[in-house]
């Protein structure tokens, strides 16, 4: 069924959420066959375009799915900017989060500022870790400063507030989330600037308009 995804997040039952794992090498080492994106030696840029690619595929692809995020800082300790992009987006589609940190042996002053950024987005940071004997991977996959990262959640919908929504609402929260793609608002200057829709985000708001219109 199509709506499907919104259907399971709607309706009023517990829901099991297996963990998304995002990032470098360390998402990689700790995810292993866990769904998300990773790869080793990307950049905190390069996991922004995972982040930003997988969104647009998917509105809801982050909505209430925990993601253990490792920011690749350690690949570009000063691109911080990025890294505040990555929670960005990920906290304004509704994921929670899990930051990861980088080697405590290397990159002291880059965990300081993981740990500040993550209280601003008021996301959880799971601190450095130590690291063997390259002074930058972990000393070893079992768990993360004791923490099971796969471990999965559990979320369920407020009985006494649940309203089943009709097709019409869905399709309307769809477009209205496709249509928040097209562009970057800046929170300091309110300015909201626009940019060309990839081929995907196009075919996909075609699809949810269509399918709006044969509803009516």
């Amino acid at each position: 069924m199509i709506f499907d995804r919104l259907n399971l997040y709607l309706l009023n039952v517990a829901v099991v959420v297996m963990p998304l794992f995002y990032g470098d090498s360390i998402a990689v080492g700790y995810g292993k066959d866990a769904p998300g994106r990773r790869r080793v030696g990307a950049s905190p840029y390069e996991i922004l375009g995972y982040l930003q690619q997988d969104l647009a595929k998917d509105p809801l692809a982050f909505q209430d799915k925990l993601i253990n995020l490792s920011t690749g800082v350690s690949n570009n300790p000063d691109d911080f900017t990025s890294i505040q992009k990555q929670l960005e987006l990920l906290t304004k589609a509704g994921a929670k989060i899990n930051v990861l940190g980088a080697s405590k042996q290397r990159y002291g002053p880059q965990n300081q500022q993981l740990a500040s950024l993550s209280k601003k987005f008021g996301v959880n940071f799971l601190g450095g870790f130590e690291a063997g004997s390259d002074q930058v991977h972990p000393l070893s996959y079992s768990s993360y400063n004791g923490l099971n990262l796969n471990q999965p959640t559990s979320i369920k919908t407020d009985q006494s507030t649940f309203t089943p929504a009709t097709t019409e609402e869905k399709v309307q929260k769809v477009l209205a989330k496709y249509k928040g793609i097209a562009g970057e608002l800046n929170k300091s200057t309110g300015k909201f600037t626009e940019r060309e829709w990839t081929p995907e985000e196009t075919k996909r708001y075609d699809y949810y308009r269509e399918l709006k219109e044969s509803n009516k």
